[in-house]
């Protein structure tokens, strides 16, 4: 390659007429998007080869990649397109070479000499760019972790996985606690076991009905009921400031439960299911 050059240049020596013949209609630039980048950037190189004529017109060596210093090829792409300027086709082979420093200072892109044969006289010509700088910054530096930095931050790091898996443990070993329930959610809970498992027994239905009521009583207005009979109990409801109709209610059960209790043998057909029915009602309307 480097002989056919040498040979190529010798000829246009020679024969300068062929070489302004074989350059009178083609041309050859060399452009860069920046000249001062920094170090972690990178610059374009854009040649452009233009001549008059179809693509036929002219013959190329391979163009080489450029000599670099400071610098080195990323990635290259090429095109080629066609057009009129003043009545003339024109014809333009572009190069592009994306370039990255490798080292700060100046990078520099030495001549690129293209060899061109028009046709189809065959005549040699010979084209070259300039030589082309680019300013490099220096390399932002990169602050490098000593050993006790890094120790610390596996240390803090091992800090955190102990403390999640402590959580972990601690919910996973904590007792379930149940929400707190109001004196009506626990009424209606026991009052719903009843109805599955005594509804069929007066006697039992009554009694476990009766001791529900005097819990009910105790946890929502603080009155002792262990071991008083209803009268008592409801002796003391008449003092509370409350509704009419709640007092009448509430105490109307709790008097009826224990009446029932002991009298296995009364009541009227479906009375029970009833009383659950307003038991139910009442209960869930004032939840």
């Amino acid at each position: 390659m480097r002989i056919r050059r040498l040979l190529l240049i010798y000829i246009l020596l020679i024969f300068p007429a062929l070489s302004l013949n074989a350059g009178e209609n083609i041309s050859l630039s060399a452009a860069l998007d920046k000249i001062d980048i920094q170090f972690e950037e990178t610059v374009e190189l854009k040649l452009e080869i233009k001549w008059q004529g179809d693509i036929t017109s002219y013959a190329f060596e391979v163009i080489p990649l450029p000599e670099l210093e400071n610098l080195k090829v990323l990635g290259t792409s090429s095109a080629i397109s066609s057009g009129v300027e003043n009545d003339n086709e024109i014809t333009t082979r572009t190069f592009k070479y994306t370039l990255k420093p490798t080292g700060s200072g100046i990078g520099i892109i030495n001549p690129i000499t293209l060899q061109s044969i028009s046709m189809p006289d065959s005549i040699p010509g010979l084209l070259s760019t300039q030589l082309m700088k680019v300013n490099i910054a220096i390399p932002i530096p990169v602050e490098k972790e000593s050993g006790v930095q890094i120790y610390l931050y596996l240390m803090i790091a091992a800090l955190m996985i102990a403390a999640v898996v402590i959580v972990v443990l601690k919910k996973r070993n904590r007792p379930d606690i149940e929400p707190i329930k109001s004196p009506e959610e626990y009424f209606s809970e026991t009052l719903a076991q009843i109805k599955a498992n005594s509804q069929q027994d007066r006697t039992q239905f009554f009694t476990k009905l009766h001791s529900a009521l005097a819990n009910y009583i105790k946890a929502k207005f603080s009155i002792e009921t262990s071991g008083q009979n209803a009268e008592k109990i409801v002796g003391q409801i008449e003092k509370l400031e409350i509704s009419a109709n709640y007092k009448e209610k509430i105490s109307g059960w709790l008097i009826r439960s224990e009446k029932e209790k002991y009298a296995p043998f009364g009541g009227e057909p479906g009375d029970i299911i009833r009383l659950i029915s307003e038991l139910e009602n009442f209960f869930n309307d004032i939840k």
